[in-house]
């Protein structure tokens, strides 16, 4: 069992001085700023504070404001247009709320909205059923309100998603659409609700997913868009279907028992995993989130994995690049296009926060390497933690060298397993949500929890779209007598190719097609382990299973199927580069430049770990976001933002040697990068005991040297192609990034734990190219950010807060 000592010092208190690059002959000295204080800029609270109290999200009721309602309309062409206006809202903040001075309903339905901006009443136009799917994930929205309160402001009540706001700088938090209802859905021993609260993944009731969203003759991105003839590094190759879709997110705190065991988590819209965003390749997507984050406040934002954002770098995600990060009892609605297409999520990238349920699966429908009958789905894999993230974050940049990494307690399936209820994994009252506030869950466990379910046709190819959604373990995928047919990985197609076993680190995605058997009766298991000890981010109970039922087969009843592949637990590695050859096939250009990147684990003045890249952790300032200094001109920059300016380079390469017995699934934003060449440190096995586990020393590790690229690369007219890749223990990767999307991008380990203790570096480069930033387009983040840490106090950085 653990306990926590909170004792720890800021990332950047000893840190050594910032190493000069030299940057195509020019030699460019990171110059520190002083920090900007924040707060300073505005001397009035925005409008739901109240600027003589503390912010108390529990006495708050409802709060008006004024929304921008975005309509868009589509012809039979798929041509659409926009219109907006303003509507006079209020939407209750708590549980607790009184009711509104008026009421409108919004219910799904294949309209339109037009809304006048001298009244709250509204008349519809239909749809044409051409353009509009009857997936949940693009539900359209009427709203309608009584004449006898037409003066008043209307209460809207929204769920996920919903057509109409785009109130990027207003404090509504929508109400949580209504909990499911499904026969199917688990009761005992434990309620659906109990263990993924409003969630249906993993469950019976979850449906097969469409070939695309909307009832089109043919697939919307054309017939000519194949993963042969067509990529997103064209950018004349991305669809414009001009078509919005919109979904509403409230974050919020709770409890649920994924494997069993109660813990604290925040979820999206009440739901672990969160709900699914769907689109089709080429569309737009806008998402509003509402930080309902209380008791304690916390920030947020949301990153949408593996999107390229050309066009709109500040809608990235990242508190300390593209924006500063929602303030409690405040929303930001992020608008993006759909550039790349297939498999992704989205999940939470302020601090570690994604690690407590912040996360849900991104779905865009586009052309396929092999054709299938069944998409299933998502099939998220991760392991699983029972305390709460910053008591795992403060081991992580602590001083005990035992706790770093944590191992987890479990590893799930669509947020579902079990755990052995006979061996508590925390003490009671040690674990904290906050430094000034303990969790007060006291050892909780069901055993036997209900374990995820599909369905499988027999005789019928399935899509699974597989990810690992987890914090820290290398995650292989099987299915007990069926083989997997890869055909993407990440956002980028491949030529297909066999195999029993698929290896995911933290981020990763592969897309797999299978075949079932002529057997309607059967069921068999799916499988997820997380077995590679220390070096592959292991779990302390590393396997997880999932049942498959076919159509005749006895739901009732548990497969009894054994698996029929050997795992290789010591190894954690993707597929050899050899296997994984892309589609469409881009030979990288000549690049300018080549940067080395040391990873190593230090201990700084304060006697805490830190994870570096050539020893610098990275460590943001929440309410400086760098994108927009950056396109300002100002380019100097603190150390411990690890900046790395390409200036205008062409293309780079990153010769990345990891000096630490630890895997790093390192995940560049805005890019997807070719993967020259790969490779382990074979004369390392030193530094490992008869067990597998790294040597320490009296003060800490002892490591040896990483292995380091000898220049050779693998299939060098066609790399592969994706955005996270895995980097072996000791071991060396050699990746060129084409720099034709100019803005501020973090590059960083997905393992959250070492994120946490700094493992990033942001790049930056042709800053006279970035696009315009709309007007006041900071500000819908910046200014409450930096009135709630200026006059709430709460906000506790231990971490390196990306």
């Amino acid at each position: 069992m653990r306990s926590k000592t909170l004792q720890f010092a800021a990332l950047a208190a000893g840190a050594v001085a910032a190493p000069s690059y030299q940057i195509r002959g020019r030699e460019h000295n990171r110059r520190p700023i002083e920090r900007r204080q924040a707060g300073n800029a505005t001397t009035i609270a925005p409008s739901s504070y109240d600027s003589t109290t503390t912010l108390d999200l529990s006495t708050v009721n409802t709060v008006y404001t004024t929304v921008n309602v975005t309509v868009t309309t589509c012809t039979e062409s798929s041509a659409c247009s926009t219109s907006s206006s303003a509507l006079a809202t209020s939407v209750a903040l708590a549980t607790n709320a009184t009711t509104a001075p008026s009421t409108a309903s919004l219910t799904s339905t294949a309209s339109a909205i037009e809304i006048s901006s001298s009244s709250s009443s509204a008349t519809t136009s239909s749809l044409p059923s051409t353009t509009l799917s009857t997936s949940t994930s693009v539900a359209t929205s009427t709203i309608s309100s009584p004449e006898s309160t037409s003066n008043a402001p209307a209460t809207i009540a929204t769920s996920s998603p919903a057509v109409y706001v785009n109130a990027a700088t207003t404090s509504t938090l929508p109400l949580p659409p209504p909990a499911p209802t499904c026969s199917l859905l688990p009761t005992a021993p434990i309620a659906n609700q109990e263990q993924a609260g409003d969630s249906t993944w993993g469950t019976l009731c979850q449906p097969y997913f469409p070939k695309w969203i909307g009832e089109y003759a043919t697939a919307p991105w054309g017939a000519n868009r194949t993963v042969n003839t067509s990529d997103a590094t064209v950018f004349n190759d991305v669809p414009i279907t001009n078509v919005t879709r919109y979904y509403n997110f409230t974050v919020s705190r709770g409890q649920i028992s994924p494997d069993g065991v109660l813990r604290d988590v925040i979820l999206v819209n009440g739901q672990y995993p969160g709900p699914v965003i769907e689109a089709n390749w080429g569309d737009w997507i806008e998402v509003s989130v509402a930080n309902n984050i209380s008791n304690p406040y916390e920030g947020t934002a949301l990153h949408w994995h593996g999107q390229l954002q050309k066009t709109t770098p500040w809608e990235d995600g990242v508190p300390g690049a593209g924006q500063c990060p929602i303030a409690p009892g405040h929303s930001y609605t992020y608008r993006y296009q759909a550039e790349v297409q297939g498999s992704s999520w989205y999940h939470a990238h302020f601090s570690a926060q994604f690690t407590a349920g912040v996360m849900g699966p991104m779905v865009v429908y586009g052309p396929s390497s092999l054709p299938y009958d069944i998409d299933v789905g998502p099939i998220m894999l991760s392991d699983w933690y029972h305390i709460p993230y910053f008591s795992i974050v403060a081991d992580a940049v602590g001083t005990n060298y035992s706790l770093i990494p944590p191992t987890s307690d479990s590893v799930i399936i669509n947020g579902r397993g079990q755990f052995n209820c006979s061996e508590p994994s925390y003490s009671n009252s040690t674990d904290w949500l906050a430094s000034n506030l303990p969790s007060n869950i006291s050892w909780t466990c069901v055993p036997d929890a209900p374990l995820a379910a599909f369905r499988f046709q027999s005789g019928k190819t399935h899509r699974l779209r597989l990810m690992n959604t987890g914090a820290n373990g290398v995650q292989k995928f099987s299915v007990d007598y069926h083989n997997l047919t890869v055909i993407a990985v990440d956002y980028v197609p491949v030529v297909p190719y066999d195999t029993s076993v698929v290896t995911l680190g933290v981020g990763q995605r592969t897309d797999v097609l299978v075949t079932a058997l002529d057997t309607p009766w059967a069921s068999i298991w799916m499988r997820s382990s997380a077995r590679g000890g220390e070096p592959c981010g292991g779990s302390d109970h590393p396997d997880a299973v999932a049942a498959i039922y076919y159509e005749d087969a006895d739901v009732s009843a548990l497969p009894t199927s054994t698996s029929w592949v050997t795992l290789d637990d010591t190894t954690c590695v993707n597929d050899a580069l050899e296997l994984t050859v892309p589609a469409y096939a881009v030979k990288p250009s000549n690049a300018s430049f080549t940067q080395d990147l040391r990873l190593d684990l230090a201990v700084n003045a304060t006697g805490d770990f830190e994870f570096r890249i050539n020893d610098q952790g990275w460590r943001v300032d929440t309410n400086v976001p760098l994108l927009a200094q950056v396109a300002e001109g100002n380019m100097t920059f603190k150390p411990e933002w690890n900046v790395y300016n390409f200036y205008d380079n062409t293309s780079i390469i990153l010769n990345i040697t990891n000096n630490m017995p630890l895997v790093h699934p390192f995940h560049m934003h805005g890019h997807n990068f070719y993967v020259l060449n790969v490779g382990d440190n074979s004369t390392a096995g030193s530094n490992y005991n008869a067990t597998g586990v790294a040597k320490r020393g009296v003060s800490g590790p002892v490591f040896e040297q990483g292995a380091t690229w000898d220049g050779s690369v693998v299939n060098p007219n066609n790399p592969l192609r994706r955005d996270g890749l895995l980097i072996p223990p000791y071991g060396f990767a050699a990746i060129q990034i084409e720099l034709t999307n100019p803005g501020a991008w973090p590059f960083h380990c997905h393992v959250a734990w070492h994120l946490s203790g700094g493992q990033g570096m942001q790049v930056v480069y042709k800053p006279e190219q970035i696009p315009t930033i709309p007007a006041g387009q900071m500000d819908q983040t910046c200014v409450n950010w930096n009135w709630f840490t200026s006059n709430d106090g709460t906000v506790d950085q231990i971490d390196s807060g990306a």
